[in-house]
């Protein structure tokens, strides 16, 4: 399909430059009702976009407008030259600043390497299921449903500068339901979404094991009390998301949208630090990582790449287009993230009385401001002689006032295409109490 894309490029003036990306997919999926299979099904399909590009000239300054267009595998050359007319037509209304394509290059990167490519993906799946089931074995606490969906992806990306590359990979998914019925309280649903890229028997047991516990926590859990100059521990989950605070303010295009103000050379926590100051590297490769590729999606070949040392930003990443704004090297679109453990263990991090979350309805980091906010869905509460799970009420503050002095645990943990520490400690967070 590419190459009958190709030539029906050839034949039409006006073109400035182009960029096809091809993505086939081969899926196996499940479907679960308590243990009972519901549905199996299959797909193979192939999705294509094509970027066209137009320059144009004003007052001594260089633009280029784009356009992105689809073009299904059954279309014939009169449709797709339809199609592309149409968006060259569209793209020469559009006038951004000018910036280059990815350029071939002789650097090969490594292979991902993942255990799905030594077997057929029916008995991957036949494994994958027996892997689900393993962890339900409580009385009270059960799976209520489960989507499992195990992927088979080929990459390739061409464009007008001669550049050609192509990857293949694996996406695997686990959507499930808990559900904990605990005497004469209220019976708990909760949902999870597991993603990994490589087989790894532990992890989807843990993952089952790990969200029956916190429903049956749940069941059992007393409504959050109003507190007030405690600690708050995230743990888990919602620490990946408190990340992504300072991966945006990084980010080449934020930063030349002017919605990032971060500078490199400067700290992005400010001065007079008591805490433990921010180390953040993105890598191409993440172990079990849907997210790991060698290459981003305009082609370029993805390496390791620090952003944070010690609280100080050294750089900004970005694609081809925004890092050429900024006049950096661009270091392509990188969505792995390691960051590194801090100065406390877990044990010391609980020395007190503090309150440790795990659960949030929806936990949110606002990008921009750094204003942080979640409805409680399960944490502990440590008084200092009692421990009690509590449910409901909510957090709120802004990392620009808690990351001055924030602990990060020597313990670290593994989230898809995350690597950092299992908890974090803020303090001078506002807690709004159920009673």
């Amino acid at each position: 399909m590419i190459e009958r894309i190709r030539k029906v490029l050839s034949k039409i003036d006006g073109i400035d430059g182009w960029k096809i990306n091809e993505k086939t997919v081969e899926s196996k999926e499940l479907f679960f009702i308590r243990k009972e299979l519901d549905m199996n099904r299959g797909k193979d399909v192939t999705h294509i976009t094509l970027t066209l590009y137009k320059d144009a000239e004003e007052s001594g300054k260089k633009y280029r407008g784009s356009a992105t267009i689809k073009i299904h595998p059954t279309m014939d050359e009169e449709e797709i030259e339809k199609e592309i007319r149409d968006a060259i037509y569209a793209a020469g209304f559009v006038k951004n600043k000018y910036y280059p394509l990815v350029k071939p290059s002789e650097e090969v990167p490594p292979e991902i390497r993942t255990s799905f490519s030594e077997d057929s993906m029916s008995n991957w799946m036949s494994k994958l299921t027996k892997d689900i089931f393993i962890g339900d074995k409580y009385d009270n606490g059960w799976i209520n449903s489960a989507e499992l969906f195990l992927d088979k992806v080929r990459v390739r990306i061409v464009n007008s500068e001669g550049l050609d590359v192509d990857y293949e990979t694996y996406r695997g998914e686990l959507e499930f339901i808990t559900n904990w019925k605990e005497g004469d309280s209220e019976e708990v649903e909760l949902y999870k979404d597991l993603l990994f890229s490589d087989y790894d028997e532990e992890i989807i047991p843990q993952a089952v094991d790990e969200m029956l516990k916190i429903s049956r926590d749940k069941a059992l859990a007393n409504p959050t009390p109003k507190l007030n100059d405690i600690p708050v521990i995230l743990s888990g989950e919602p620490v990946k998301q408190l990340f992504y605070y300072y991966y945006d303010k990084a980010s080449a295009r934020s930063v030349y949208e002017n919605w990032s103000t971060a500078k490199i050379g400067e700290s992005i926590q400010g001065d007079h630090i008591k805490g433990d100051r921010v180390s953040i590297v993105l890598v191409p490769h993440l172990e079990n990582s849907t997210a790991s590729a060698p290459y981003d999606e305009d082609g370029l070949i993805l390496s390791k790449v620090s952003i944070y040392e010690e609280g100080i930003l050294k750089r900004y990443w970005g694609n081809i287009r925004y890092s050429h704004y900024l006049n950096v090297e661009p270091t392509g679109i990188i969505r792995n993230i390691v960051v590194e453990g801090g100065s406390k263990s877990l044990e010391e991090m609980k020395e007190g009385p503090y309150l440790e979350l795990v659960s949030f309805s929806d936990f949110q980091v606002d990008p921009i401001t750094g204003d942080f906010a979640g409805e409680i869905r399960l944490g502990w509460y440590n008084d200092g002689d009692k421990f009690i799970p509590v449910t409901g009420g909510s957090i709120s503050g802004n990392i620009n006032e808690v990351h001055k002095e924030m602990y990060l645990s020597k313990e670290v943990q593994k989230l898809n295409n995350f690597l950092g520490p299992y908890s974090v400690k803020l303090l001078n967070v506002n807690i709004a109490g159920v009673e």
